[in-house]
């Protein structure tokens, strides 16, 4: 199956019911998380079932909304790859936690598949910008930048020469370590030509990063321990046919900053995970990065009041989700 057409088909399906969409995921074993709704290592039928089912929602009167699902670009084959969408609600009333009624919102992510011999989905990892939904909604208006800093001072490596990663996790923790220490040489790790987006895409002018100049600029304040210290380290590696393209699961811990996206930090130590995607040249440079933060970790520790129910458990009350 063309999987641009299978993820058509699966945006589609999260509309029909949440049977249709369960459907497409192995009955012999499948892995399902979105993270930024608190959802892990989601293995069985029935729990699916009760992650989808607010979705297929076709009331526009009990304020669990409609949902609206686009797709952006799938990158890949039939056994492996990224979709990039977009989502946006209508009629919704509580999302988070808190009162999106009257209030237009949505977000991007993107959702990483493995599929087996037939098509379906074993394994899933699905991430998307919390940070656009809470500048939409409040109570807080995060910023786009982690830092809010540009880097003064952009240090010159002088090591050798780029040679391509013997493998995706080699690959992935070059990639981190620059990206906490060294923003000259996480710049070499990209081709002459790239694309890197880390959040919700309003405007590609501000948004999307496709030169040197503009990478420094957006990440270089990561790496100058300016406002804080960051630690990636990366936790798997998720490859696609001979590893030109994959996933990158990681955790960073934050030391010092005195902000996070604009937020006080009051001083704390922050610690969540992330996803960033990658696709690579004939020389194993990288053309394309996805990357998304799971900041609602983050906002959680800093007193922003969102709340992420665990609706698909099996004695869970779904009329808590709703409004009174």
């Amino acid at each position: 199956m063309a999987h641009y057409n299978f993820g058509i088909k699966w945006l589609k399906a999260f509309r029909e019911s949440a049977e249709a969409v369960s459907k497409l995921y192995a009955d012999d074993g499948f892995i399902f998380e979105d993270v930024m709704l608190d959802q892990y290592n989601i293995n069985n039928k029935p729990d699916l079932h009760r992650v989808f089912g607010p979705y297929a929602n076709k009331d526009p009167e009990n304020g669990i909304g409609i949902h609206n699902f686009r797709i952006r670009s799938y990158i890949g084959d039939e056994r492996v790859g990224l979709l990039r969408w977009e989502w946006s609600p209508e009629h919704a009333a509580v999302f988070l936690g808190l009162d999106v009624a009257g209030k237009p919102f949505g977000t991007q992510g993107h959702t990483f598949h493995i599929y087996n011999e037939q098509g379906l989905i074993t394994r899933e990892s699905s991430w998307w910008d919390a940070s656009a939904v809470l500048r939409a909604v409040g109570p807080v208006s995060p910023t786009k930048s982690l830092t809010g800093t540009k880097p003064a001072v952009v240090k010159t490596s002088g090591g050798a020469p780029f040679t391509r990663a013997a493998s995706g996790l080699e690959h992935a923790q070059r990639w981190a370590a620059a990206l906490g220490s060294d923003t000259a040489a996480l710049a070499d790790l990209y081709a002459d030509y790239f694309t890197v987006e880390w959040t919700k895409v309003d405007d590609h002018l501000d948004d999307t990063v496709t030169d040197r100049e503009t990478l420094v600029e957006r990440l270089g304040g990561i790496a100058s321990g300016e406002n804080g210290t960051y630690t990636f380290t990366p936790t798997a590696w998720f490859g696609g046919a001979n590893d030109s393209y994959g996933l990158i699961h990681w955790n960073v811990r934050i030391e010092g900053a005195t902000t996070y996206r604009g937020l006080p930090t009051s001083g704390k130590t922050l610690e969540t995970v992330g996803s960033t995607f990658h696709q690579f040249d004939s020389e194993g440079k990288i053309i394309l990065e996805s990357t998304y933060w799971e900041d609602n970790t983050v906002f959680e520790a800093l007193g922003v009041p969102v709340v992420r129910p665990h609706y698909w458990d099996e004695n869970f009350d779904p009329a808590s989700l709703l409004p009174g």
